[in-house]
Parts: structure tokens; C-alpha cells; sequence
């Protein structure tokens, strides 16, 4: 499995749901900055969080615009665009574990979590809580993602 940790922001809101076969889940997008000033781009993970995990994204209120960090299994899907034909890849992420980046950024205002800012050196010392082992994950599929080996990247 390749697991990746990475911290972003949460662009647009998201609900539970619930598949055909009971599994509880949310789906969100999340954008990931990397790089400084001219050379800066933002990297967009399409991401899946399924029982225990979604549950709480909802009951913690996270909304467009929180910062988030997420840890979970990184994966990468192909499709084929609808009107070039061209393929395309999109980077997916189904989160095992994720925690609030409280006050980053806000001088001391509330940021969009509602939480309030910390000025402090230590930047809000958010920490990824335990996966919650017993939460309903699907056994085999996580939405077309598949394990990946340092093989199937270019470089």
C-alpha cells in the first residue's frame, strides 16, 4: 500500500452517504499547494472517506475552506475525457485518518472551522488521530484505486 500524509484545504462542502450496500461515506476534493512564489502550483486530490472517518468530517463541521491534514491510501485513476477522448488521471486519496490544522493562518480570528487562530510557534500543533479499526471500510475496491509500485510513476 502507498500512503500518503498531506495537508490542504477542503474545496467544497460534502454530506454523507450511503451506498447500496450500507457503507457509509463522503466524498471531497481537497487542494494541496506545494512549491513557493512563481513556482507555486496547487495540486487537486479527489478524496473518500468511508464510515467512522466520514462521520466525523461531518460532525466536525469541516467545510469549504478548512485545513485539513489527511492520511491515506494514495492512488491514481485514468478515465477518458468526454469530449477531447483524450486519457486523463486523476490523483485520489481514501483517507484512513485526518485532523483539523486549527487557526493556520488567521492572526488569531476564527478560520473556517470555527476554530480559533493560534499565534503561537508551534502553529496550532495539530495531530492526526488513530484510525478507528473496527470502522466499515469496503474489502476490496476503494473506488477504482489500486496499489501502486515505484514502477508505475515516470520517473
Amino acid at each position: 500500500m502507498t500512503t500518503i500524509i498531506t495537508t490542504g484545504r477542503i474545496t467544497k462542502d460534502f454530506e454523507l452517504k450511503k451506498s447500496d450496500g450500507g457503507c457509509i461515506y463522503a466524498n471531497f476534493s481537497l487542494a494541496v499547494n506545494e512549491g513557493v512564489g512563481e513556482k507555486q502550483k496547487t495540486l487537486y486530490f479527489e478524496c473518500t472517506a468511508f464510515g467512522a472517518e466520514a462521520e466525523r468530517l461531518v460532525k466536525a463541521k469541516a467545510k469549504k475552506g478548512s485545513l485539513i491534514q489527511v492520511t491515506g491510501k494514495f492512488g491514481v485513476s485514468d478515465y477518458t475525457h468526454t469530449t477531447t477522448g483524450e486519457n486523463r488521471y486523476s490523483l485520489k486519496i481514501v483517507i484512513l485518518a485526518w485532523g483539523y490544522i486549527p487557526g493556520a493562518g488567521t492572526n488569531g480570528k476564527k478560520d473556517a472551522n470555527g476554530v480559533n487562530g493560534n499565534n503561537g510557534a508551534d502553529g496550532g500543533n495539530a495531530q492526526i488521530p488513530n484510525q478507528n479499526p473496527e470502522a466499515p471500510y469496503p474489502a476490496d475496491d476503494y473506488n477504482g484505486i489500486t496499489d501502486l509500485d515505484d514502477d508505475d510513476f515516470p520517473l
